[in-house]
């Protein structure tokens, strides 16, 4: 937007904005900026009568583009505002605040609140709320579609189901890590994917560290880029579905149990740790075979483990496929900086010979072919 470009006001029904509300709970949030932006355009909207300059805001209220660009993104952000644009022509509907009952209740506004002014001065608030009877007749639109015909009432907005997301929580003992920073990262990705509430806890559950819901990693997931199968070689193919299909506990379980061992507490928080990087039990499946496969012992190094998990976290690794493209560069990358020894293999002897043991006959030749996938992706650079 320049100074010079132009915007009007859409025509809308008169209101009266709840002044309390706008200065006990939006403008903490707000700031002054668009708190005083908001009476600017309450006080000149001429319901679309005119057409005028930004520059007219910017000479009444003293200040640039950039502070004015921004007051709009808050107002819209904080739903007292839509901007709508045609061509070089902007047009603004102003939108009536929250009562501060209303305001409270949303628990999203509620919580950005509190980060702001803190949670005893929002308790303040609601103690504060003069008892009032809750007004539950239906408007017009609610009742008559627009040729004047009956269909029952139209829904309002749909918002977030906190109280429902919540009892399927308590419901499956999931916890919060932080429930006033999850319930705004929560709302954030919801309304970036489009999700419904319902939608939101299935993917948080998901994506959870056992019993704790992972903002972080449920972030990768929804960021996560498919892979064309046609970009991994067959081998690699086969490591991905393998890393899918189980948790990482249950594969680290599984792999120990072919070694005739069994997960240690300080493996178990290795796992862990990888998890509250933001990484998915995918891709930390991924890693975690590539780890046992270097080095031939029973036990994980939890040192190197840790040290690639960290790599990934930086690259922003979500999926197993993108794990595999990066193990994959990462190997060709080495070949090329220097001579490629003679290959050595890592694959334990138990793997390559029929041997009589208490595992599975199955379950050795499954972890024996992942192991031989991993290394012929690594000496072919995935070719």
């Amino acid at each position: 937007m320049k100074p010079n470009d132009l915007f009007t006001y859409i025509k809308t029904s008169p209101f009266t904005p709840d002044i309390i509300s706008l200065s006990q709970c939006y403008q903490p949030i707000i700031s002054f900026d668009a708190l005083a932006l908001y009476y600017y355009l309450y006080s000149f909207s001429d319901q679309g009568q005119g057409r005028y300059k930004w520059a007219t805001i910017l000479n009444h209220m003293d200040f640039g583009m950039k502070r004015l660009e921004q007051a709009l993104d808050l107002l819209s952000a904080m739903e007292l505002l839509q901007v709508y644009r045609a061509d070089e022509l902007t047009g603004l509907v102003l939108l009536p605040p929250l009562t501060v009952k209303q305001f409270l209740d949303k628990p999203l506004y509620k919580q950005l609140l509190a980060q702001r002014i803190g949670e005893a001065s929002v308790e303040g608030l609601q103690g504060s709320r003069p008892p009032q009877e809750k007004n539950v007749s239906k408007t017009f639109s609610q009742v008559f579609t627009l040729t004047g015909q009956i269909e029952g009432r139209f829904e309002p907005k749909h918002d977030f189901d906190w109280s429902a997301f919540k009892a399927l929580m308590a419901k499956d003992k999931l916890l919060f890590q932080d429930e006033a920073e999850d319930i705004i990262a929560l709302s954030h990705i919801a309304e970036q994917a489009g999700w419904t509430w319902l939608e939101t806890y299935r993917q948080a559950k998901a994506t959870a560290i056992g019993f704790t819901l992972s903002t972080k990693r449920l972030q990768q997931s929804r960021q996560a880029k498919q892979v064309p199968a046609g970009h991994l070689s067959p081998q690699e193919q086969a490591i991905v579905r393998e890393a899918k299909a189980k948790s990482s506990s249950a594969l680290l379980a599984f792999i120990k149990e072919q070694r005739k061992a069994v997960p240690t507490d300080t493996e178990r928080k290795c796992l862990k740790d990888l998890a509250n990087l933001g990484l998915l039990d995918e891709v930390i499946n991924v890693l975690v075979l590539y780890t046992f496969n270097k080095v031939d012992s029973a036990n994980l190094n939890e040192k190197y483990a840790m040290k690639l998990g960290n790599d990934f976290s930086y690259k922003g690794i979500a999926s197993a496929e993108a794990a595999i493209l990066y193990l994959r560069e990462l190997k060709t990358g080495q070949a090329q900086s220097k001579p490629k020894p003679e290959t050595k293999t890592n694959v334990p002897d138990w793997s390559k010979e029929e041997v009589q043991q208490e595992q599975t006959q199955e379950g050795q030749a499954k972890l024996a072919a992942l192991y031989r996938e991993l290394e012929e992706m690594e000496n072919k650079g995935g070719s």
